[in-house]
């Protein structure tokens, strides 16, 4: 039993290829895809596929690289996805850097709304966080004692970024970084406490991804480095899934 806690599954060509590539995962044993909302449509179409699937799950929000001030309307569109039936976490969510260092400061204040609606809604956060973690850190300290929940998605820090995300509460997804020669990373993921353990893929229909079946991999090398089966990372890293989306 494996999950992949971050994906992407809109945007498909066909519906025969999303076919495919949900056959596979299930022939891999890969029992809970979230696939993830990148803006309002992306966060619609991630509905829909859940309603059509019994392995997908959904989640809805803007992604940073779209990050712009929360209009009203802006907001009221994410209040009616977050409060949709099916809906079992706002993402992807966070701050990017990296890649948009100029929309800091919208990436900060569209953050700050979807943290205090998962929070309005009962809802687990999927954060996406590059070159960003000082600001993130401020972010969500500032929401301690609210209830929030959630993980850092596609983690690749060393182990003081790890224990700033364990201290917070926060689960730690793993995905297909750890197959690259990452020293920082691979040192920090035997210090991941069991169940905090999540494993993703990030995968998407663009790019040469097979889908949510690669995060077998990724179990197969975070079980490589913490000395245990392949199988006993994907029990644990679904368990730990399905308690954080409380399924």
């Amino acid at each position: 039993m494996f999950s992949d806690s971050h994906c992407h599954m809109d945007g498909f060509e066909s519906e025969q290829q999303l076919e495919d590539v949900l056959q596979r995962a299930a022939e891999g044993k890969v029992d809970i895809i979230l696939t993830m909302g990148m803006n309002v449509e992306s966060s619609r179409a991630a509905i829909g596929l859940a309603r059509s699937s019994e392995r997908v799950l959904a989640a809805v929000g803007i992604h940073p690289w779209n990050a712009v001030s929360p209009s009203d309307e802006l907001r009221r569109q994410l209040e009616e996805l977050a409060g949709t039936e099916g809906v079992v976490a706002i993402g992807e969510v966070g701050l990017d850097y990296a890649r948009n260092p100029g929309t800091a400061s919208e990436q900060r204040e569209l953050l700050g709304f979807e943290l205090s609606l998962a929070g309005e809604k009962g809802l687990p956060v999927n954060l996406h966080c590059r070159e960003a973690h000082a600001d993130m850190m401020e972010l969500l300290r500032r929401e301690a004692g609210s209830g929030l929940t959630g993980n850092v998605h596609g983690f690749s820090g060393d182990s003081h970024m790890l224990k700033d995300w364990l201290d917070l509460g926060f689960y730690v997804a793993i995905g297909r970084a750890v197959l690259r020669d990452v020293p920082e990373l691979e040192a920090a993921i035997p210090e991941i406490p069991s169940d905090r353990l999540l494993t993703e893929t990030d995968s998407s229909p663009r790019g040469q991804s097979a889908g949510p079946v690669e995060v077998v991999s990724v179990a197969e090398k975070v079980a490589a480095l913490r000395g245990v089966t392949a199988e006993e990372i994907g029990r644990t890293a679904t368990a730990n899934l399905r308690r954080l989306l409380r399924l």
